[in-house]
């Protein structure tokens, strides 16, 4: 897709709903004859020709803002109450909201022809989703689940949003419980599903990790017999997955990884100063391209990319191609250059603060102990607690000072009280401080950077270190170039 019709698409946003279709879609009353370019839940973020759908929950009522959202620009209110609206308002009256979310999606989906992927794992799974968006989005038109639209609201709500010619729609699927990811698959019907790794998150609500991987395999439950599953060959539930894959009549089972039977194989990847070089086989060929992301889990993570775009037939060299273009999201890594908040010169942030558990906080602290500070600056660790760790997970925090002082970290600053259990197991030379919550953490981190230091900031979505990120940032980007990184 070249640039003047990206900029043409993005300047002229298309009908995506008609009073008359959401309607038909949801079984509701409409008045008015509007239509809607968008749909939103968020009345903040909502924008002009947005369909505003209001969302109720035990602690939250969306109707209070829904004249609200018509005000600023919204083209219609889905509402339950039309007593939150004033008369003649353009809306659409509904039973239940969420419900009729629901059917606005099943009917998003039925209409569309594109080639549909869906992705779900224990770790990788935005990341993926926006590297599988952007390379596609180079080849035409792409639809992807918003942020982390992954649950029992945000996939109809993405699949609401689906727009009717697009040729690629990209899913994301999460879950915290067993027999979530069934129900919200079967909405999708993707011809394509990646699971990107199975590993110790949520145990909180699991026994093991082969329950998690069980839940996990409910992906499979949406997917056409002649579609294609996508696994990682090199995690310990492979051959469980899919065995499931098969008892369900799925027979084209692709994989990726390291290992020599592995149809997407990485061969050789070199981390270098703004991502990661790789040398890999893709599609049958030997092929080396660029990924614009530092760190061994990013360049695993493109090579489930490239499988999904051989899968549903795209240009897989133009993909590998585009992948150097592909920087980490904001949350997942995203590197930022600042200036020292009390001082001179400028250091390097590492935002990988949107969520945490086990295997990605080591793959953070991997990223940091590849890059080089500049000068006297040093490798600085701010931790955040890792959620839904269930019994163990005191242990699994205390254990991470093997990582940390074996991967040449130089300080550790903890946050929350799960982190306190790290705290006592550091070497008082590493560990630079503990804060029960973030906002305390803020001035005395933002006073202890130096010039050249690199900041990595990590932690599960409840303890809130993106609140410290957002501090930092305050100051402004100095640049947009990654962390310097060695080989």
């Amino acid at each position: 897709m070249d640039a003047d019709t990206k900029e043409s698409n993005a300047m002229t946003k298309a009908v995506l709903w008609t009073a008359k279709d959401a309607e038909k879609a949801t079984g509701g009353k409409a008045t008015g004859n509007w239509q809607a370019s968008g749909v939103s839940i968020d009345s903040r973020k909502a924008t002009k020709g947005d369909l505003f759908i209001a969302l109720k929950g035990p602690n939250f009522d969306g109707h209070k803002f829904a004249q609200t959202a018509l005000e600023s620009g919204c083209a219609a209110a889905m509402v339950s109450d039309s007593k939150s609206l004033s008369n003649g308002a353009p809306s659409l009256v509904v039973e239940d909201t969420l419900d009729a979310m629901v059917r606005l999606g099943l009917a998003g989906r039925e209409r569309s022809n594109a080639k549909i992927i869906a992705i779900t794992g224990s770790v990788g799974k935005t990341g993926t989703k926006e590297a599988l968006k952007y390379v596609l989005n180079e080849q035409g038109e792409t639809h992807a689940s918003p942020a982390s639209f992954n649950n029992h609201w945000g996939v109809p709500m993405s699949l609401a949003t689906l727009a009717p010619g697009a040729q690629y729609g990209v899913f994301e699927i999460g879950m915290n419980h067993p027999g979530e990811i069934s129900p919200l698959v079967k909405m999708v019907r993707p011809s394509v599903a990646l699971i990107t790794n199975v590993v110790g998150a949520h145990t909180e609500f699991f026994k093991d990790e082969a329950e998690i991987a069980t839940a996990k395999s409910e992906i499979f439950d949406g997917v056409d017999p002649d579609g294609t599953v996508i696994l990682n060959r090199d995690n310990l539930h492979y051959f469980a997955l899919a065995r499931r894959a098969k008892e369900l009549g799925i027979k084209n089972i692709k994989c990726f990884g390291t290992d020599a039977m592995a149809d997407y194989r990485l061969f050789e990847a070199n981390i270098v100063a703004n991502g990661s070089a790789v040398r890999a086989r893709v599609g049958g060929r030997d092929i080396e391209y660029f990924i614009g992301c530092p760190g061994e889990h990013w360049v695993l993570n493109s090579l489930a990319v490239l499988a999904c775009v051989d899968a549903i037939g795209g240009d897989v060299l133009r993909a590998a191609q585009d992948l150097a273009d592909f920087t980490p999201p904001a949350g997942r890594g995203e590197t930022h250059i600042l200036p020292v908040p009390s001082g001179d010169g400028t250091y390097t942030l590492i935002d990988d603060a949107y969520n945490a558990n086990p295997t990605s906080m080591m793959a953070g602290l991997s990223v940091l102990s590849q890059s080089k500070p500049d000068g006297a600056g040093r490798k600085i660790a701010v931790l955040g607690d890792m959620r839904e760790l269930g019994d163990d997970a005191v242990k699994l925090h205390a254990d991470l000072h093997h990582p940390l002082t074996a991967l040449g970290i130089e300080r550790v600053y903890t946050v929350g009280p799960l982190m306190a259990a790290l705290k006592d197991t550091l070497p008082g030379d590493l560990h630079a401080g503990h804060f029960e919550t973030a906002e305390d953490a803020i001035a005395p981190i933002s006073s202890a950077i130096q010039a050249g230091d690199v900041v990595l900031i990590k932690g599960s979505l409840g303890i809130y270190v993106s609140k410290i990120v957002l501090a930092l940032k305050s100051s402004g980007d100095v640049a947009s170039e990654p962390a310097t990184s060695k080989n």
